[in-house]
């Protein structure tokens, strides 16, 4: 992930979280606020709650990797904020991409599919 892209200080992932809307599943919760720029940048957080360290980190791979997958079909110029929930880590990869589908698309981060 480019440098850019990165939301990580907390001051910006609060704001996010305060500010913007949220919309939750049961294995992660997603935050969007409008940015000034023309791309997303992402944050990925995974707490205590979740795991020890090595499965905070297979909980953030994942999501990362979902996110990347979905990127293209996403609207530009949004600060996200992603927080894994314990449920993640027993999902399949499949059911985590449509689950992340279904977030953006509630949020009406999803790109109008041409036909």
């Amino acid at each position: 992930m480019k440098r850019s892209s990165r939301l990580n200080r907390s001051e910006d992932i609060k704001r996010v979280r305060q500010q913007g809307s949220s919309f939750v599943h049961d294995i992660m919760v997603l935050g969007c606020l409008q940015n000034p720029f023309e791309y997303n940048q992402l944050a990925v957080i995974a707490g205590k709650s979740v795991g020890n360290a090595v499965k905070r980190n297979f909980a953030k791979r994942r999501l990362r990797s979902a996110f990347h997958s979905l990127q293209v079909e996403i609207i530009q110029g949004y600060d996200l904020v992603m927080v894994a929930r314990r449920p993640i880590l027993t999902v399949e990869y499949q059911n985590l991409v449509n689950t992340l589908r279904i977030l953006f698309g509630q949020a009406g981060l999803m790109k109008e599919k041409e036909s």
